[in-house]
């Protein structure tokens, strides 16, 4: 059996990639059992799961506070692999010595972790913080980057190379994402952001790049999509700027798609990453993007001036004339050459044989 592990199934990219994984499992590999394990059985991608998957509830908060249930629910179930990613991975890595020992713990990182410690202003929960990744490190069978900079940063990071790790890029389901993309929307903007409204995002810089092209006489629109807690320090930085009329904080949406599609660019001012599946998904769409070239992935799928452009970060300035130039300028790679490109990189069926030399190694 496996059991794939999350904090829970809010809408955000790990997430979005487990879960696709686990459905993949269940409808291709009836002979393997699947199940869903969670600190919280909550989040809008719980509806996306079939009634035929067991989903079990840890009721519990937090990694360290789930470690000893979670070693209950192993040496009751005694599941071949535990697939796990975010707040999971520690939780699975704490309970190693005190599960079967047959059990193999496979985690997925979730984020550039030299860039995300900066989050901490507090040393010691920055120190806590690598400290957990050292052991995430250590205690794993198996561990998944999303790409060459994160397992770098992290081995860097942590002064521990695990003893088993790949390099696998985020999937996506291509066509379904295109189907998807296919529905109508009552407006299209010149920018479209996605992603939660929270510090990493920096949304922030975004609104500031704005206000500087609007000082400048430019026409464009900015949507934003995705809720989080500074959607109110957000919205008054928008009606400080006098921006009201260019940049639209939209929400959650639980189709971005048709947004993206319909847009010129795919916007991201975010300080980090791990490897964003909005960007990809834009590519695969056809959508160029403009970016900042943040830690993380962005540099290994983005080619200036072919299918986007860069930037550097927290630097309003900077995104705002690159934000003009994608404007005034048109990448080199067409619509149609964007997409069959990151078709031959990011399809579904491509990332998930990669997923399934590794689960095939450990499912016996």
């Amino acid at each position: 059996m496996i059991v794939f592990f999350l904090p829970d199934l809010r809408a955000g990219g790990a997430e979005r990639v487990m879960l696709n994984l686990l459905l993949r499992y269940h409808y291709d590999f009836p002979e393997v059992k699947v199940s869903l394990l969670l600190f919280k059985k909550e989040g809008p991608l719980l509806g996306e799961v079939p009634q035929t998957i067991p989903i079990y509830e840890l009721n519990t908060t937090g990694a360290s506070k789930s470690v000893i249930s979670f070693v209950s629910f192993c040496n009751k179930l005694k599941p071949n692999i535990v697939f796990s990613s975010l707040g999971a991975s520690l939780t699975t890595s704490l309970a190693k010595p005190f599960i079967p020992n047959d059990t193999v713990i496979i985690n997925r990182i979730g984020n550039t972790i030299g860039a995300e410690k900066l989050l901490f202003k507090n040393s010691i929960k920055r120190f806590l913080y690598i400290f957990a990744n050292k052991i995430i490190a250590k205690m794993s069978d198996h561990v998944i980057f999303q790409c060459n900079y994160m397992a770098a940063d992290y081995c860097k990071e942590t002064k521990v190379t695990p003893k088993h790790f790949s390099i696998i890029y985020n999937p996506v389901k291509i066509d379904h994402v295109i189907d998807l993309a296919s529905k109508e929307i009552a407006h299209r903007y010149t920018f479209v952001a996605v992603g939660r409204l929270n510090p990493q995002k920096d949304y922030k810089t975004l609104i500031q790049a704005a206000a500087i092209l609007k000082q400048r006489k430019y026409e464009f629109s900015v949507a934003i999509l995705g809720d989080g807690n500074l959607k109110a320090d957000l919205q008054h930085q928008i009606e400080k700027a006098n921006l009201q009329n260019e940049v639209f904080l939209l929400g959650h949406q639980a189709n971005p798609y048709p947004y993206i599609k319909t847009a010129s660019y795919l916007v991201s001012s975010s300080l980090y990453e791990g490897f964003s599946n909005v960007i990809i998904e834009s590519l695969c769409l056809g959508t160029p993007v403009v970016a900042t070239n943040c830690p993380g992935g962005n540099a290994e799928v983005i080619n200036d001036g072919n299918n986007g452009w860069l930037c550097d970060i927290k630097d309003s300035e900077a995104l705002a004339n690159t934000m003009l130039n994608a404007m005034q300028n048109e990448v080199k790679d067409s619509k149609k050459d964007i997409m069959q490109k990151s078709r031959l990189i990011f399809s579904d069926d491509l990332i998930f044989a990669q997923y399934e030399i590794v689960i095939k190694k450990y499912l016996v």
